[in-house]
């Protein structure tokens, strides 16, 4: 899996403006994967969805990741690295612990397709009651005990889908755990990757007499050292 390099970038922006957030993260994995079909993108547990898009994010723009966030408590902002395979490294241990906590089939992992059919929800407990009616089996949701153990059990099992960051506060004492939302992430680094594209594109056309698909199609290598002689 190569990354969304050159007029797939470009063809990612698009979706990704094109589409609400679910459908346009999926998209991006159906152009990385080609080979699956939607429907197994839509039934994909959050969890594993979310490991291959930070596999997604280091084949396109590398394992470093810079974030940004603000002290919870003094309100001064951070900013921090990452390294996106070791976030996908930690996803994969949670994932694999909490599946021996779900193998008795009672209740199943949330998936995209849960996401969109509670997207259209009144308010978070109609949501909640969505999502509980869609992935805890039908015996576990009558009566109030039973209700609210379901409930524990599915946040339980989302909740290793989760991608947690520990911060600390160069300017006070303060340590918070920032949950990263990878999709939503990954959607604004493609809108920023596909501008800069975008702008080398019209340099090097505009110098060069170049189409786009020729410019969008060589390499970020290449593209610098003609930049570079453009003095741009």
């Amino acid at each position: 899996m190569g990354g969304l390099k050159g007029e797939k970038l470009l063809r990612a922006w698009e979706l990704s403006r094109e589409l609400p957030e679910q459908e346009a993260v999926l998209a991006l994995l159906a152009l990385a994967w080609p080979s699956r079909a939607m429907s197994d993108w839509l039934a994909m547990p959050l969890g594993e969805r979310n490991t291959l898009l930070l596999e997604l994010r280091a084949a396109t723009l590398g394992r470093r990741m810079e974030a940004f966030a603000e002290c919870p408590a003094c309100g001064a902002l951070l900013e921090f690295n990452l390294d996106v395979m070791e976030l996908e490294r930690q996803l994969r241990a949670q994932l694999a612990e909490v599946e021996v906590d779900s193998a008795d089939g009672s209740a199943r992992a949330a998936n995209t397709g849960d996401l969109i059919a509670a997207r259209g929800a009144e308010s978070d407990e109609q949501a909640r009651a969505i999502l509980l009616a869609r992935t805890v089996a039908t015996s576990e949701t009558e009566g109030s005990d039973a209700s609210a153990a379901a409930l524990e059990r599915l946040e339980r099992i989302n909740a290793a889908a989760e991608i947690r960051v520990e911060l600390a506060c160069a300017e006070c004492p303060a340590r918070s755990v920032m949950d990263l939302d990878i999709a939503q992430f990954l959607l604004r680094e493609v809108a920023s990757a596909a501008r800069r594209l975008i702008a080398e594109i019209h340099e090097l056309a505009s110098a060069y007499g170049w189409s786009e698909r020729a410019i969008a199609n060589m390499s970020a290598w290449r593209r610098a050292a003609y930049l570079e002689m453009l003095g741009v």
